[in-house]
């Protein structure tokens, strides 16, 4: 759905079931003005940091001339008072003024309201330092000892223009996250749409600075930034972060989203139609077909015309089949158009989220400063829950590898690495190949097409599994070992015979003739990899996108 389209379409109308409250700072724009800026943030039992979160945000300056910014504060059934807290700083807000403007009747009440513009609580005007916007006391992780900003509080630090919607969803399956985001988006007035997780934290600047760097740098589809840690200090993620606020350029970033996530999401600030880009995928790159669609084709032909964007899916396994709790209309994929895009797998909503984007042949940008703090503790899911462990973030980059418009779609793949870390990958990937969406895999296979048509299903699956060891073969190799042009010959002569033997069909260049094996270079040190590219001296050009790191 373009742009236009979507602002033709009726700003009020939101997902089934979700509430919203509209209020206002000081000089607020008047409602039938768009602001510069809407950031998302889904919310479910955030307290006790949600007040300093909300805060930080509503605080934000520099956006006063251009429209303002607008937070919609998405509740997905909290029970810790977090939707009662929300709503008392709407009333809070609402309070300052008297220019309440009227919704439909099956939202609550909206208004906007003026409030007194003021230093963020913590920030330098408060005596703490020029450098660090927010106090000691905000940056920790024990909740128990937290004492949050008041109701009174935020609204006094309201900054001009900024604007407060609540919505609340209710999730579908375990997970509200994604059903929230596509919620806010759907309501977002902006062309610039920034997000927010309830628990973190924003400098003061942090939205005009991304919002510059956006007008700077006109080939960016988006802008992120370096992250901070705050909190529960763990030296592994300290690593995590250190190498993420490396990876600086586009190129780098592009290049790094099959070693891990090359920034933070909720750092963001993204362009409309970017995200209308990755909203209209759909999940094509999961469909079994290898018949290319139009990217402007309709999201599905059995849904509405005006069937609303949902940039984000949220992927869990729902009474034994994956299922997408973001899609409020279709989170089982049982809608014709859709059925054959269900993912092979599950995993984050960040990791399939800049997949998704990267597919799309979009750009990240990254500000140098750290305009994004990330609140760690103990019980945060990153930790803990099995959706974000090292073997789903590997099955993740495994199936977009693989994918329609994958780096490995169609090629033999060669996987170099040692130990538990290649077999891993090895198996992931033939696993994504046989499995049951078969990543367009059975048509590549003809032997195991025909065993198919016969309806031999045993024999079936023998010869595809036989197809998948041929299309992906594990190359023992220690980093820095010497790698000359007959062993290189070699691996890939086996490759091709491998694949000949198996009679599978890969894809060809313009004469007609079998494109090179893709080389996946399974190591998670960055020691290693430095070794690896100064054996293999491609993998700093764009041309060189048969030579990946994985990790």
């Amino acid at each position: 759905m373009s742009t236009h389209e979507r602002d033709a379409n009726p700003r009020d109308e939101l997902p089934p079931r979700a509430k919203r409250t509209r209020v206002g700072g000081d000089d607020a724009p008047a409602s039938s003005t768009a602001p510069c800026v809407s950031v998302l943030m889904p919310c479910r039992n955030a307290m006790p940091w949600l007040p300093d979160c909300v805060g930080s945000v509503l605080a934000q300056v520099g956006l006063e001339e251009h429209g303002g910014l607008e937070l919609i504060a998405v509740d997905d059934s909290s029970t810790d008072g977090s939707r009662e807290w929300l709503d008392a700083l709407a009333a809070a807000l609402a309070a300052r003024g008297d220019d309440a403007v009227g919704e439909p009747a099956d939202t609550s009440a909206t208004a906007t309201a003026t409030a007194t513009a003021a230093p963020p609580p913590g920030s330098s005007a408060d005596g703490d330092g020029a450098d660090e916007p927010f106090p000691a006391s905000m940056l920790g992780w024990e909740s128990n000892t937290h004492t949050p900003l008041t109701v009174e509080q935020v609204a006094a630090s309201t900054a001009r223009g900024n604007v407060l919607v609540v919505l609340s969803v209710e999730a579908h399956g375990p997970s509200g996250q994604g059903k929230a985001l596509n919620a806010a988006y759907r309501a977002a007035k902006a062309d610039l749409v920034g997000e927010m997780e309830s628990d973190d934290l924003r400098p003061p600047n942090a939205f005009a600075t991304l919002r510059t760097a956006l007008m700077n740098n006109k080939e960016w589809d988006c802008a992120t930034s370096r992250v901070r840690l705050c909190g529960w200090q763990r030296p592994g993620m300290e690593r995590w972060i250190d190498w993420q606020n490396e990876q600086v350029t586009g190129e780098a970033m592009r290049r790094a989203r099959f070693i891990e996530i090359p920034a933070l999401r909720a750092s963001g600030l993204y362009r409309r139609e970017a995200l209308e880009r990755v909203a209209m995928r759909d999940g094509r790159e999961d469909d079994v077909s290898d018949v290319l669609v139009p990217e402007d084709e309709p999201t599905s032909p059995s849904m509405p015309g005006d069937e609303p964007s949902r940039p984000y899916r949220d992927l869990w396994v729902v009474d034994g089949v994956v299922a997408d709790c973001a899609h409020d209309a279709d989170p089982t994929y049982e809608a014709i158009g859709r059925k054959g895009r269900r993912p092979s797998g599950w995993w984050p909503v960040d990791a399939d989220f800049w997949q998704r984007w990267f597919a799309c042949g979009l750009v990240a940008g990254k500000v140098r400063e750290p305009l994004y703090y990330w609140r760690q503790y103990p019980s945060q899911s990153t930790r803990t829950h099995d959706r974000c462990s090292l073997g789903q973030l590997r099955r993740c980059k495994a199936h977009f590898l693989l994918a329609r418009g994958g780096a490995a779609r169609g090629r033999c793949v060669q996987v170099w690495g040692t130990g538990d870390t290649l077999a891993a990958w090895v198996d992931d990937l033939r696993g994504v190949l046989t499995g049951w969406d078969k990543s367009g895999f059975l048509a590549r296979s003809p032997p195991a097409a025909a065993a198919n048509e016969s309806g031999a299903a045993k024999l079936r699956d023998e010869l595809l599994s036989k197809a998948a060891q041929a299309t992906v073969r594990a190359v023992e190799y220690r980093p820095g070992a010497p790698v000359g042009k007959k062993r290189l010959a070699s691996e890939d002569d086996a490759s091709a015979r491998a694949v000949a033997e198996a009679g599978v069909k890969l894809d060809v260049d313009a004469a007609g003739l079998p494109l090179p094996p893709i080389r996946l270079f399974a190591f998670g040190m960055e020691k290693a990899r430095r070794k690896v590219a100064r054996t293999f001296p491609r993998f700093d050009v764009r041309e060189g996108d048969d030579h990946w790191f994985v990790g």
